[in-house]
Order: structure tokens, then sequence, then C-alpha cells
């Protein structure tokens, strides 16, 4: 009798080892979960402000790739 409730004793215990195990999985899945919703977030945030700022934005880099292409020729020349 003593066999069988060591016996039940061991797999109590691997059960709530298995238990925890499990919990602490499902507390990292959310985790990353709102990670990725995070991400998500900022990367809408993102593409609102570049439609936002669509002409002003188009403008700057026009400018800076003007001054990149002058730069160029006048140094590219013997």
């Amino acid at each position: 009798m003593e066999k069988m409730f060591e016996l039940i004793d061991l797999f109590f215990i691997t059960q709530t080892m298995k238990l925890n195990g499990a919990v602490e999985a499902f507390k990292k899945e959310e985790r990353g979960a709102s990670d990725m919703v995070a991400v998500m977030v900022l990367i809408v945030i993102i593409i609102a402000l570049a439609t936002l700022f669509h002409d002003r934005l188009k403008d700057i880099v026009g400018q800076i790739l003007d001054k990149l292409s002058g730069f160029v020729s006048t140094n590219s020349t013997p």
C-alpha cells in the first residue's frame, strides 16, 4: 500500500511540474503577442505620418538628392 502512495505522490509531483511549465510557456507566448501588437501599432503610426507629410517629405528628399548630385558632379571632374 505504501508503494502505491509513493507512486501517486510521484505522479502528482510530475503533473504539477508539467503544469508549471505550461503556465510559464503561456506567459512567454502572451508577452510575445503583446510585442507583436506594439510593433504593428508603430508601423501604423509611421505609415500615417508618412501619408500625412507626404509632400513635405518628397520635397526634402528631392533637395537632398539635388545637393548630392551637385556635389558628385563638381567633385568627379578631373
